[in-house]
């Protein structure tokens, strides 16, 4: 099998798995999804359907699939919420990369909510301004060149890893490319969990400190990318973790939460007084919001 197109994503809603795969259809196009995430399915999936178990934060879970496949191209930072729309969605953005005839291009599908077409509105850097660099959704990029790029920073915790790959492919001389093809979100399938509302802050603000400098877009990231080892990559999330822990009773690391967490395990006394710290700047400024509330 020739195999030209990964599908690598993390996911966690093995109910929208079936009707994803649906809306992907028939295509010319080899091509095998890799999704990997603490869920597995109840069901029998496909034979180009792969499952990875995991229970690591979800850019180390997509930098785990993209790992585990062998196709000419991947598309990452998928999301088990959406589905495809139209007829051989991978015939159509492969023949755009192929149009290009360019190493380093990466093509994006454009984006739907519930239906409605917001592809104008929101595929830029700073969507407020369409003059900033152009950014995909669901990046189809070529694996030598991503592998070449570094794959994700392991600072990332659930998003904004993609746009990240995709400042530094600008940097490298690459660019972004807009298919025809459309990806909807439907917010039913959500199942009450949202990254991009529960992660915007850490995530939003980690990528704008890399390419943001006096108060304008650089193609000069402030720092290189740190990237994930493979080592022990299934078994705990690496970098920031935020509620992802991953196994294991020995995590001799700091804990980056300011949320209630119910402690397990073996861990130094440090951690313990760290945790309590957060724990009581967190009250502290839940307090102080609460008090300015009822003074306004």
């Amino acid at each position: 099998m020739d195999l030209k197109i990964a599908i690598c994503s993390s996911a966690h809603r093995p109910q929208n798995w079936t009707a994803l795969y649906n809306s992907i259809g028939k295509n010319d196009v080899e091509f095998e999804l890799v999704f990997v995430g603490p869920n597995p399915p109840d069901y029998r999936l496909p034979h180009n359907f792969r499952f990875i178990k995991s229970p690591v934060k979800p850019q180390q879970c997509i930098e785990i699939a993209v790992r585990n496949t062998c196709a000419d191209l991947v598309m990452f930072n998928f999301t088990d919420d959406c589905q495809f729309q139209g007829q051989r969605p991978l015939d159509r953005l492969y023949q755009v990369y192929k149009s290009h005839n360019d190493d380093k291009i990466i093509i994006s599908c454009r984006y739907m909510m519930d239906g409605v077409d917001l592809s104008d509105a929101s595929h830029y850097f700073d969507n407020s301004d369409t003059t900033s660099p152009l950014m995909p959704l669901a990046p189809l990029i070529s694996r030598k060149f991503y592998c070449e790029l570094g794959g994700i920073d392991k600072n990332f915790q659930a998003i904004f890893g993609d746009l990240d790959i995709a400042m530094r492919a600008y940097a490298q001389g690459g660019k972004v490319v807009m298919s025809d093809v459309y990806l909807n979100e439907d917010k039913s399938k959500r199942a009450q969990s949202s990254l991009c509302t529960e992660y915007w802050k850490q995530d939003r603000g980690l990528l704008e400190s890399l390419w943001i400098k006096d108060g304008k877009i650089s193609f000069n990231r402030a720092k290189p990318a740190e990237l994930f080892s493979d080592k022990n990559i299934l078994k705990f999330s690496q970098g920031p973790r935020g509620r992802w822990r991953g196994n294991g009773l020995f995590l001799f690391e700091k804990i980056e939460t300011n949320f209630p967490r119910v402690i397990r395990g073996i861990r130094k006394p440090s951690m313990y007084f760290n945790y309590a710290g957060r724990m009581i700047g967190y009250l502290r400024d839940k307090l102080r919001k609460a008090r300015l509330k009822i003074e306004s």
